[in-house]
């Protein structure tokens, strides 16, 4: 089977020329800036500077959620009768983070709250009758989980048996019913009442901290430390929301930028420690936490260290932080190693089994995969063919496996309809983590691809697509349009990084291969103006394709560089193509 990715379809948009002058003179932007904001849904100047602003005054109130009311009154209750509450997180980033919010919310408070994860190896992930038991034995009354607990019907029944009330907070995908708990906070519950849906774990957690420092305060205005905390906590949630790949739009989008300017001066040691070890300065972006902190902190849970990441944002010391951020740094690196290995025998095993190229969905089992970083390898194996992958890690007849998709097809749906072939499963559109007999494997590989028979057009896996926000002349790109566009940030799933196209550049010089390895095409390009600086990461096997003179049709993402001195523009290429 070839992996190699096909060119991929540039797809431009196209927007009404009218449109387009009016928010540009609204604004005072230029043509190309406002196209870019018109295909994010923005139509009209109001609504660009709330969007360009990201103001937390645009968040929706955390008391639309219809259990609101009812889990902040549980929680006062416990407060009041100094009750034994368990913050029951996971070992991702989202449940680490918005585990380690209540926890630190709870300090705040003057109550001290435990906090448990799930032993991976052991329990797999989520809630489980172990950590309800223990609970029980412990004396907890409170239980409140964090990124699960949804479709957990079976453990909170077990819990309210043993006398804990449960608290779920959750943003994965809702069955039929749902357990019974005090209070059921998903954004995703058809019935509810909030109007933003999309949510992170953390984001959830978030709206219930904050709901429960408007109560607790008894006053119309928040308590400055409360605002403090709030401001802060807005940290854990952008590392959740770029980390699970939920839309940063709206409350997402607003909960992100604010906590990623916030990170550099955290009043949580934690953070300080996690962006210390990682090499970053100043205010990180969304790709910082994507492939630096975010992978750091999930590296504990992927390797038999599930609390670690817990344990880091919780740290009350920056000397305890930075002790446990360089042994998280340490994992990561064994992570990656072993990450990379695991990424070869996948792809060698579905490259050797001619089968796999007319199936729509990818599963594949080993006895030599590691739980902890199959996700991962799926995600690599996904877009490598650009189709939905499914990696089942095998031991003793049991398989943990974890999933990633493609737009367009829903994973989590897919797998529902193969679920009496599961002992459990849950996620969402895009991932999902599975636990399956060995001999069930194959059974499911049929299956799930009779499933994406029935809902998915064979021209979903043809080629992949390149968005164009729009085409411009090199010539248009002044420094100060260019800078601009960094008010559109972050920028992450429902808000892509914008890209532009040149149909008629000329290469100025000879290009050159740069950087390590097969390395990178350095270009110089020009359109109606001075010769720009392009960098097309990963493409130096392409540099004997173009000459000095060629014209060429490109697709990059404008730059802002300062390395030789004043800002000038570069091009980062995702496309180039001779004419």
């Amino acid at each position: 089977m070839d992996s190699a990715q096909p060119n991929p379809t540039w797809c431009v948009a196209s927007q009404r020329t009218a449109a387009v002058k009016e928010l540009a003179q609204a604004l005072g932007v230029p043509d190309f800036f406002a196209r870019a904001l018109l295909n994010r849904g923005v139509r009209d100047a109001d609504s660009a500077r709330v969007y360009l602003s990201a103001s937390t005054a645009s968040l929706e109130d955390p008391f639309t959620f219809r259990h609101m009311e009812r889990a902040v009154a549980r929680i006062q209750q416990a407060l009041a009768r100094g009750e034994k509450i368990l913050i029951q997180g996971d070992y991702d980033v989202d449940g680490s983070t918005s585990a380690a919010l209540l926890v630190n919310l709870f300090r705040l408070l003057g109550a001290q709250a435990e906090v448990s994860s799930p032993v991976r190896s052991q329990d797999g992930y989520g809630l489980n009758e172990r950590i309800v038991r223990e609970a029980a034995a412990r004396g907890v009354n409170l239980m409140i989980t964090c990124d699960n607990g949804t479709t957990a019907h079976r453990e909170i029944a077990l819990a309210r048996e043993l006398g804990i009330e449960t608290i779920v907070t959750d943003h994965h995908t809702v069955g039929e019913t749902l357990p019974d708990a005090v209070a059921v906070l998903n954004p995703h519950v058809k019935e509810e009442t909030v109007r933003f849906r999309d949510l992170c774990g953390a984001g959830v957690a978030f709206k219930l901290a904050w709901a429960v420092l408007q109560r607790v305060g008894g006053a119309p205005r928040l308590e400055q430390a409360h605002r403090d905390f709030l401001a802060g906590a807005q940290s854990l949630v952008a590392l959740a929301s770029v980390a699970d790949v939920v839309p940063l739009v709206a409350d997402n989008r607003v909960l992100t930028r604010q906590g990623l300017r916030a990170m550099p001066d955290s009043p949580n040691p934690g953070i300080r420690a996690l962006m210390e070890t990682s090499g970053l300065q100043g205010v990180p972006s969304g790709t910082d936490v994507g492939f630096k902190l975010a992978p750091r902190i999930n590296a504990g849970g992927r390797l038999g260290r599930e609390t670690l990441g817990l344990e880091l944002l919780t740290a009350r010391g920056y000397g305890e932080a930075v002790e446990l951020a360089r042994q998280m740094d340490a994992l990561n690196r064994q992570r990656q190693s072993l990450d990379r290995e695991l990424t070869r025998m996948a792809e060698e095993i579905v490259a050797a089994d001619r089968t796999y190229e007319s199936e729509r969905v990818l599963v594949v089992g080993h006895d030599d995969f590691h739980a902890g970083v199959v996700g991962i390898v799926a995600a690599r194996i996904s877009r490598r063919f650009n189709k939905p992958a499914v990696l089942v890690a095998t031991r003793d007849g049991i398989g943990r496996g974890s999933g990633r998709s493609i737009p367009g097809f829903h994973l989590y749906n897919a797998l529902n309809e193969c679920a009496p072939l599961m002992h459990r499963f849950g996620g969402h559109a895009l991932a999902a983590g599975l636990e399956i007999t060995r001999e069930n494997l194959g059974l499911l590989r049929r299956r799930v691809n009779e499933v994406a028979e029935r809902h998915v057009v064979r021209a979903d896996y043809a080629t992949p697509t390149l968005n164009i926000d729009a085409e411009v002349a090199l010539g248009d790109l002044e420094v100060r349009g260019v800078q601009a566009l960094t008010q559109m940030e972050p920028f992450g799933e429902g808000n892509p990084e914008p890209v532009f196209a040149s149909v008629a550049a000329e290469v100025a010089a000879p290009p050159k291969v740069v950087g390590p390895g097969k390395g990178h095409l350095q270009i110089l390009l020009r359109q109606n103006g001075p010769a720009l600086r392009a960098i097309g990461f990963g493409m130096g096997e392409r540099v004997a394709q173009f000459k000095r003179g060629d014209r060429v049709r490109v697709a990059f993402t404008p730059r802002i560089s300062t390395y030789r001195g004043p800002a000038e523009v570069e091009l980062e290429l995702k496309d180039i193509r001779g004419q």
